[in-house]
């Protein structure tokens, strides 16, 4: 294989692992180009890293992933108060059957009170659901792998570079950036050819 110039490809796709690039460069001499047409380099080799992004933007995770509680249901808040209030109006009546002494209607009114201020206390403490929970969990996501070197010092060859026979053949482009770009390849635009 002779050595090109690195600003003298076609097309130039980088890759996130050396074994993706390697699976690329063999798919796309399976497709009918060449050994003279595909390269494969080590990282940082060629082109000045102007990428464009293809495929569903990849910042919209962090969109997804976030989370809200919402606050607490007034609602709830009423319905604990009404339930605290009913109990404990309730058993301060008991009492007020169980002990003569005590005066009935003022007792009553005093367990009812204080079953309204519980009530609303439990129910204003209560936490709200989790929104924005879809179910992506990030805690069990595979540790990213890094591009650096494979064997003893060497830098992982994740970058494939293609020269064309004849640059005009614009559908022999399009297929192989289309065999680019659906193995997660990023195209580098700053690279063409210069004769």
């Amino acid at each position: 294989m002779q050595k090109q110039q690195p600003a003298n490809y076609d097309l130039l796709a980088v890759f996130p692992d050396e074994t993706k690039a390697e699976a690329v460069a063999s798919k796309l001499r399976k497709e009918g180009f060449s050994e003279e047409e595909v390269y494969q380099l080590s990282a940082g080799s060629a082109g000045s890293g102007q990428f464009r992004e293809h495929g569903p933007n990849s910042t919209r995770k962090d969109l997804f992933l976030q989370t809200q509680r919402t606050g607490p249901n007034p609602a709830i808040a009423v319905l604990f108060a009404i339930i605290s209030a009913v109990v404990l109006g309730g058993l301060t009546f008991l009492t007020t059957l169980a002990l003569p002494t005590l005066p009935e209607p003022t007792t009553i009114i005093v367990g009812i009170a204080i079953g309204i201020v519980l009530g609303t206390i439990i129910g204003l403490l209560q936490r709200g659901r989790v929104r924005g929970a879809i179910g992506q969990n990030t805690q069990n996501a595979p540790p990213a792998q890094k591009n650096g070197g494979t064997k003893a010092g060497q830098a992982a060859r994740t970058v494939v570079a293609l020269r064309f026979d004849d640059p005009d053949n614009i559908s022999r482009k399009s297929r192989a950036r289309a065999i680019l770009i659906n193995n997660q390849g990023k195209i580098d635009r700053s690279v063409n050819r210069q004769e």
